[in-house]
């Protein structure tokens, strides 16, 4: 029996460690896969649960245990169903692990109920079985401590002294009928720590979530300054089920949308003032050659009054105040052919002031 839970818990576990992209890709490929996996999965632990002892107390209560997280993985698994049926991908895909995950808890849960036995069987006397639960009650208070949680363990403390002394003077049926209800005793308290813990999982969501609101209205007025009125309305409904949200699963979802939104605003903004900087940039280099083109021009007035008596001198230096015009108006061209152009202007002009030098 060992042997067949320990390949159903391998099987689940796989099942849970397959990559998102590639479980995505094989549920919209083929979403009846998935559910001849969980049914088949199913099948097994329900034969397994069905061969289970029924005997006494404890064995009752192990299989009430586990038949409570097997009829929730067979809730999932006819959810599972439902969304293949309605082809929701997404859903369906949540349903799937949620459900491997249960038949993985139970898988274990069995595996340990049959180690239990197994050493219980073995044991000359109790002293071992009260040891263990000894050892199950310490790790009780450390849990306890660290959520902080104001759990009595005078009684199971009782029970496991009562235990021992019944133990040691021999009365074996008695250090039974106490261990029993150290076990119970002990269920009962796990099962407190475990909806404490939840508690706490809760309250300390929703101070995360109250403090996600104040950066939501942050963002809200970024977007509206920055005009990305689809990020607003996003942030305004986001912020809505936030509040309302009664779920760590819930509050974790829409907190992670807010940060998905921060990092496309925060890119957004980064971009467009890259392109400010690249816009001021390109105005101060028109700056820059409207500032030489006039310089040139000046230049090229004096020497135009100047050239009269010169047919060549005066050729260079229209040709220069053509092309100082026809640069005025084509300052978008590239930066290698506008240096060409004031290269060429330059030239030009040199020409013409070693024509009139030589002249006069």
């Amino acid at each position: 029996m060992n042997k067949i839970y320990g390949i159903i818990a391998i099987f689940a576990f796989a099942g849970l460690l397959l990559p998102t992209s590639a479980m995505q890709v094989e549920a919209e490929s083929d979403l009846d896969y998935m559910l001849n996996i969980a049914e088949k999965a199913k099948r097994y632990i329900k034969h397994n649960i069905d061969e289970m002892e029924n005997s006494n107390t404890q064995d009752w209560k192990n299989r009430q245990a586990v038949l409570e997280i097997y009829n929730k993985s067979t809730y999932e698994i006819d959810q599972l169903s439902t969304a293949i049926e309605n082809g929701d991908v997404k859903s369906a895909r949540e349903h799937f692990i949620s459900s491997m995950s249960k038949i993985k808890q139970i898988s274990q849960m069995l595996n340990q109920i049959a180690e239990n036995k197994a050493q219980d069987a073995a044991l000359p006397d109790h002293s071992q079985i009260i040891k263990r639960y000894e050892m199950n009650y310490q790790r009780l208070q450390q849990i306890s401590d660290k959520i902080g949680a104001d759990v009595d363990f005078s009684e199971m403390k009782g029970l496991i002294s009562l235990a021992k002394q019944n133990n040691e003077q021999g009365e074996s049926d008695k250090a039974k009928q106490t261990i029993d209800q150290i076990a119970l005793k002990g269920l009962e308290i796990y099962k407190s720590l475990q909806s404490i813990n939840e508690k706490n999982k809760i309250i300390r969501a929703q101070a995360l979530a109250e403090k996600y609101v104040d950066k939501i209205n942050v963002l809200i007025v970024q977007a509206k300054t920055s005009g990305l009125l689809d990020y607003v309305k996003q942030l305004e409904n986001t912020k809505t089920q936030l509040v309302s949200s009664n779920s760590t699963s819930q509050i974790t979802k829409h907190i992670r949308i807010v940060i998905t939104i921060n990092s496309d605003i925060q890119e957004i903004n980064r971009n467009n003032l890259q392109q400010i900087d690249v816009d001021q940039i390109q105005l101060s280099q028109k700056q820059k050659i409207t500032s030489e083109l006039s310089q040139l021009e000046t230049k090229a007035k004096l020497l135009h009054s100047e050239a009269k008596e010169s047919n060549a001198a005066l050729y260079y230096v229209e040709k220069a105040i053509t092309i100082i015009n026809d640069l005025r108006n084509n300052l978008d061209d590239s930066e290698r052919k506008i240096n060409s152009k004031l290269q060429l202007i330059d030239q030009l002009l040199t020409k013409a002031e070693k024509i009139v030098q030589e002249s006069t």
